[in-house]
């Protein structure tokens, strides 16, 4: 007589996850505020999506990029300057297992914290330089430079 082995049950659930994780994909740009409009919505934590694997594509004026991805590692932003297009956006990824912020220096703009792995976007709707830093450590400094279209 043959005996059927049995999957582990943490294979069915792994798929169910997975498959879950799939579906809450997506990116709506629910968390993304204009920069220069005033105003801001409040921290929303989203999942790295494929807009922002495709970061830094050239704008059409071959000026600046459309989208810029920054990277929190290591007590850094990195890159520390991004150059983008008017109404261009830039997403903040959190690479330490620290908790960090990305803050406007006029305070237009917060991302609220970032937990390691979460990511926040910020459309800049007006050309000029956008210095920021993080709340939690104010040493860690950044700027967004827009250029007009």
């Amino acid at each position: 007589m043959r005996t059927r082995r049995a999957l582990p049950l943490f294979v069915p659930l792994f798929a169910i996850l997975a498959l879950l994780g799939l579906a809450a994909c997506g990116d709506d740009d629910s968390d993304t505020t204009a920069a220069g409009e005033g105003g801001s919505n409040p921290p929303a934590e989203t999942q790295e999506s494929a807009e922002t694997q495709e970061s830094n594509a050239p704008a059409p004026s071959g000026e600046a990029v459309r989208s810029a991805k920054v990277e929190i590692e290591d007590f850094e932003f990195v890159p520390s300057t991004v150059t983008i297009q008017e109404g261009g956006k830039v997403t903040w990824i959190n690479r330490d297992s620290e908790e960090h912020t990305a803050t406007l220096d006029d305070g237009s703009f917060d991302t609220g914290l970032l937990a390691e792995g979460k990511l926040k976007s910020e459309s800049f709707k007006k050309a000029g330089t956008y210095p920021y830093h993080c709340d939690l450590h104010p040493e860690m400094t950044g700027t967004v430079e827009v250029v007009a279209g």
